[in-house]
């Protein structure tokens, strides 16, 4: 059921090894007008997926703990950035931004990132991230 809305964006679709890219999550939840008096999230997840050939900045990530109180805790998983969030109230935006860094030439084709309510995981939103190439130095 799409109770959340979410977009990601990697504000590029070129670069190079080492270059950094910023990966934003801009996500609400969502819940239809029959359940907006009474639906809560609860806990909700943000698996934000950074393009293939890219490894999130685990420093930038662990800011995100520090600069917005809805952020509890974040794991990283590959190039998956998982991080929980606070009960977010109905159809309040949130966008949370973190750097990840090209590691090989690659044509990375679109990627699902997804936002979910913890407790009911078929409460979800779903989006794909944009093309990225990263050329040879």
């Amino acid at each position: 059921m799409e109770m959340f809305q979410i977009d990601v964006e990697y504000g590029v679709e070129h670069g190079a090894i080492d270059d950094t890219i910023d990966i934003t999550a801009r996500f609400a939840f969502t819940p239809p007008v029959t359940f907006a008096e009474t639906a809560e999230a609860g806990m909700a997840t943000l698996d934000a997926a950074a393009p293939t050939g890219f490894a999130p900045i685990p420093d930038t990530v662990a800011g995100l703990v520090e600069r917005h109180a809805e952020v509890k805790r974040y794991d990283i998983a590959g190039r998956k950035v998982i991080l929980y969030l606070d009960d977010l109230a109905p159809h309040e935006w949130l966008e949370l931004r973190f750097e990840a860094r090209a590691q090989y030439p690659v044509r990375a084709q679109p990627v699902t990132s997804q936002v979910y309510s913890y407790y009911k995981p078929h409460w979800r939103g779903q989006t794909l991230g944009s093309s990225v190439t990263v050329a040879a130095n």
